[in-house]
């Protein structure tokens, strides 16, 4: 009998929380994450979905089953009464690689921001991406709207989770704080290493107000954890799983008004889908933003600045790395 191969990878994180990667043909490595309650399970995003395996000829495509097996296997798949726990979707947003799984889970109740529901209702298809990347757009009703610093419950158990309306790198934009675990899920908005990604949808004025939101409440989280040695830590949708929030953030924060005032490091540019982007990071390349150059000029006349960003590459020209 072979042995059993896999689109995915499984990692402890918590006593309540595991973080599953997907190889996915894509190259976005998006983190999924599963947290187990006693009669819930929670799915933080879904990934890409089963038909963008980089490897098409692996045995195991399906995110449900394999987490499913995963848990069974550890005796956390089932009520103490042996039924079936409940599953709960929360999507940190609607982009391709967070929502091409979501048609695995139609048993599942989904919670989306309730902060532009328009995007989420109206041509899904072309905000998720999905339609650049041909992944068929999910259908899926929302059980509830995510509102500001909502404590979280579900029929009358407490998640210990709290929404955060971080709007930005997309109008719909979550980030959720554990309470239990110190855990801050920030979705796209907080990387390490990669940047930003500041597209189409993107608002460099809500990405902008987002930070400082994000900054206060994890400074005001880390104030209460003082006497416990203990910090708010990130677990974004790519690449990071361990950082220091605050410390992120703030580093964020800095590089994006040094990319808005022209004083970051240009590192690549390249045309994308037609547009002129533009890769800036800071001067250790340990943060950076991404950006389509009309959002970019856009952010830069809301703040104040002018300088001449880099003129678009002939359309047929290759990346241009700096």
């Amino acid at each position: 009998m072979s042995e059993e191969t896999s689109c995915f990878s499984w990692t402890t994180l918590n006593k309540s929380t595991y973080r599953v990667v997907q190889d996915d043909s894509l190259k976005e490595l998006p983190f999924i994450y599963v947290k187990v309650y006693p009669t819930l399970l929670i799915l933080i995003d879904t990934g890409c979905g089963p038909n963008h395996c980089r490897d098409p000829t692996v045995s195991e495509k399906s995110i449900r089953s394999f987490i499913e097996k995963k848990l069974d296997a550890e005796g956390r798949l089932l009520t103490a009464e042996g039924e079936k726990k409940q599953w709960l979707i929360f999507i940190t947003h609607t982009h391709y690689d967070h929502i091409g799984g979501m048609f695995e889970f139609p048993d599942a109740d989904i919670f989306i921001s309730g902060y532009s529901q328009d995007y989420v209702l109206n041509d899904l298809g072309c905000n998720s991406l999905c339609c650049v990347f041909g992944i068929p757009t999910p259908k899926f009703d929302v059980y509830h709207w995510l509102q500001q610093n909502e404590k979280l419950t579900y029929k009358g158990v407490d998640l210990k989770l709290e929404s955060l309306l971080t709007p930005g790198h997309t109008p719909d934009e979550i980030a959720l704080y554990d309470e239990e675990e110190q855990v801050f899920f920030a979705g796209d908005s907080l990387y390490e290493e990669i940047p930003v990604y500041i597209i189409d949808t993107s608002v460099m004025a809500d990405f902008s107000k987002s930070l400082d939101f994000m900054i206060d409440y994890v400074q005001a989280k880390n104030k209460q954890l003082e006497t416990t040695g203990k910090r708010v830590i990130t677990c974004a949708g790519h690449i990071t799983d361990k950082a220091d929030t605050e410390k992120l953030a703030l580093e964020i924060k800095e590089c994006f008004y040094e990319t808005l005032k022209g004083k970051s490091i240009l590192t690549k540019q390249e045309t994308m889908r037609g547009m002129n982007v533009l890769t800036y990071m800071n001067a250790t390349r340990n943060v950076g933003f991404m950006c389509i150059d009309t959002k970019l000029k856009e952010g830069m006349k809301h703040f104040g600045y002018d300088w001449d960003v880099p003129a678009p590459l002939p359309a047929d020209a290759p990346a241009k790395i700096y």
